[in-house]
């Protein structure tokens, strides 16, 4: 429950704000005499501010609803995200398919588990008790794979099996890759990560290294926000 209180705060920042501004005033304004009415204005309205700093400076909620482009295509379509950690940072607060959500209004289904290689994924998959077939599926993989050594080739062939799990799960569902985005990892050498062709090769054009973790991996509040963006770019175009 939580969670969902947290979500939403995320999905809506300008309500939330605008809310609880209004609720500081009007307490001010009909209690204004009254101590008591000042002291519970005031406490709301910091409350306010703090959760106005934490929406903006930690999770980065509000620059994802002045995109400016057409996503009429993208309202209310189910979509299913399939992935390791990052998919699974995905549905947090700050994360780029709560982002995702909040502007298209998209009913999401998340298959994910951190740390997850690509074959774990793709049984992941096999053995989902999700019964219909979405309108969309973006999923990704293979960064654990790599971290842990797994030669280049096998991992693309896992990759190319995954997809072909996704299509024999969900026939009627368009599948998208999405591509590893640029690591920042000073002892590996990350210039070629394994990636199948994908129409979403673009993805991550612009990506800068501010929009990691200090793990070097995983994105932070900004990089969920790039991603969001660039993501309904680029499905834009196929869509």
């Amino acid at each position: 429950m939580w969670d969902s209180f947290l979500i939403f705060l995320a999905k809506h920042p300008f309500i939330v704000s605008i809310i609880l501004v209004v609720l500081a005033a009007i307490f001010l304004y009909f209690g204004r005499k009254a101590l008591k009415y000042q002291m519970l204005s005031t406490i709301i309205l910091i409350t306010g501010i703090g959760i106005g700093y934490v929406l903006h400076f930690r999770w980065d909620s509000f620059s994802i609803h002045f995109l400016d482009q057409n996503l009429t295509n993208f309202r209310e379509k189910d979509i299913l995200f399939i992935g390791d950690s990052i998919t699974c940072e995905g549905i947090k607060p700050r994360g780029f398919i709560t982002k995702f959500s909040s502007v298209i209004l998209s009913k999401n289904i998340v298959i994910c588990e951190k740390g997850a290689i690509t074959s774990i994924i793709a049984k992941n998959v096999k053995t989902s008790d999700i019964n219909y077939e979405p309108d969309y599926i973006i999923f990704q993989s293979g960064i654990n794979d790599f971290l842990k050594g797994h030669p280049h080739k096998k991992t693309l062939t896992e990759q190319r099996d995954l997809e072909t799990e996704i299509k024999k799960k969900f026939p009627g569902s368009i599948a998208y890759f999405l591509p590893i985005h640029p690591l920042s990892l000073n002892q590996q050498q990350t210039k070629d990560l394994p990636n199948i062709p994908s129409v979403l090769a673009n993805v991550w054009n612009g990506f800068e290294k501010s929009f990691l973790e200090k793990d070097g991996i995983h994105l932070n509040a900004k990089g969920h926000t790039f991603l969001t963006k660039n993501l309904l770019k680029e499905l834009s175009k196929y869509m």
